[in-house]
């Protein structure tokens, strides 16, 4: 009877470990089967580690990049290949951070039914603009550098371009030194002006009488010791004349009453100098160096300060949307979350302050039918080179609600060189509305 009764007990306990077993395995089914049914070693989907299944399409539903057992298809027009092919990524996975291998689980075809259920895979619509793309780089005109518009409400990166650039379906000839870089996501340059609205948001906050102030500029001065050189004799001017004429004694006087702790912290929570991801692609930190004599020249962009495209866009995107950031995505329908990276009121007075340097400075005659919020950046770079060149902003019509950076590596001046692809590049990104 004792036999029996343990014999009993031995069933069950065997019994509950299979159903605990049973239970355990169908938690991570559910959470993990995709993951499973993506694993490069599954034959069905891949082969040596490549995959066979699924497509990637623009905005407007032209097929981009398709999988099969014969190896990756890219689009028929050599012009959309060049110009979104640091999105999609390359055969030989050269270019880190490509949707390719960013959305592999989604397009394998999965349920957790069926398991993978079908040789063709899933088609993933982007929210990259293929004929948006392909104008941006057509305005690079041959020159390095990157191109990012994004809708700032919903977080959709229609458009992301950085040259030098290549075609995945080349023999290789056209590879050129930094062709594999993202410079959108992956590259810090020295910001010039731009960073100035960095600068700009600390003293607001920090600064309670910023808006009563006048600010002398006699084209040079002297800030904790060390000269600083202007464009131009400025004068006497209030905060918003003195973004407007990015005026650098203004803008270094603040950085070096502000010090560089602060400047620092401003940098960082803009997300300036933090690192983030779109869709799980890693975008690189930029760089803030106040330290020392380099204060003074930290609140003008100059120095050791290093901001990438794709920073730079994230934060007037936010300054747009009233002080949120929604997350930045690839995919068409965006990520659906947002976070508060400036205060409402802040965002407000540095949206008005921009603009006011398109209407004053810019000329809103230069961007014939959009109303714009921007800031030009001429960074020198030394080295007997051309500046950097860029221009970033915003569309202030709420039916047209993007964000901009444009970056032009050794470009020359902001205003000029880079404003005007960002009016080319806007014009045509109107027609998506």
């Amino acid at each position: 009877m004792r036999k029996l009764k343990r014999r009993a007990i031995s069933i069950i306990l065997i019994a509950i470990l299979i159903i605990a077993g049973l239970g355990v395995f169908s938690i991570r089914l559910y959470n993990d089967g995709a993951d499973w049914a993506a694993f490069r070693g599954n034959g069905n989907v891949f082969s040596s580690g490549k995959l066979t299944t699924g497509s990637l399409l623009s905005r407007e539903g032209e097929l981009l990049l398709r999988f099969t057992k014969d190896g990756s298809e890219y689009s028929a027009d050599a012009d959309t290949r060049l110009s979104t092919v640091h999105v999609l990524g390359d055969k030989l996975g050269n270019i880190s951070g490509g949707a390719a291998s960013l959305y592999r689980d989604e397009l394998v075809s999965y349920s957790l039914v069926n398991g993978v259920y079908s040789e063709e895979g899933e088609s993933i619509r982007l929210s990259i603009s293929s004929e948006l793309s392909k104008a941006a780089l057509s305005e690079l005109n041959g020159r390095n550098g990157a191109i990012g518009v994004v809708n700032y409400k919903t977080g959709e990166i229609l458009c992301m371009v950085s040259a030098p650039t290549f075609d995945p379906e080349g023999d290789g000839t056209d590879v050129t030194d930094g062709a594999f870089l993202n410079k959108f996501i992956s590259s810090g340059f020295t910001p010039g002006s731009v960073f100035k609205l960095v600068t700009l948001t600390a003293a607001i906050e920090e600064i309670p009488d910023l808006y009563d102030r006048s600010f002398h500029c006699d084209g040079t001065c002297e800030v904790g010791g060390v000269k600083i050189a202007c464009t131009h004799a400025h004068g006497d001017m209030k905060i918003e004349d003195a973004l407007a004429a990015s005026c650098n004694c203004t803008f270094a006087a603040l950085a070096f009453e502000l010090g560089a702790d602060t400047m620092a912290d401003y940098a960082k929570m803009l997300g300036i100098t933090e690192s983030f991801t779109i869709d799980g692609a890693r975008v690189a930190a930029g760089k803030y160096d106040g330290e020392g004599e380099l204060l003074p020249w930290s609140g003008v962009g100059q120095g050791r300060d290093l901001a990438v495209p794709a920073a730079m866009l994230r934060f007037v995107s936010a300054v747009a949307n009233d002080g949120l950031c929604a997350l930045f995505s690839y995919k068409y329908g965006g990520a659906g979350a947002e976070r508060r990276l400036i205060p409402e009121d802040t965002a407000e007075k540095v949206a008005l302050m921009m603009s006011y340097s398109v209407a004053k400075t810019y000329g809103r005659e230069n961007f014939p039918g959009l109303s714009l919020a921007a800031k030009s950046g001429t960074a020198e770079v030394g080295g007997g080179k051309e500046p950097n060149a860029w221009f970033v902003g915003f569309s202030t019509d709420e039916a047209f609600p993007v964000a901009f950076v444009v970056m032009i590596e050794n470009g020359g001046s902001g205003t000029y060189s880079a404003g005007r692809v960002a009016n080319a590049v806007l014009q045509e990104a109107k027609k998506l509305f």
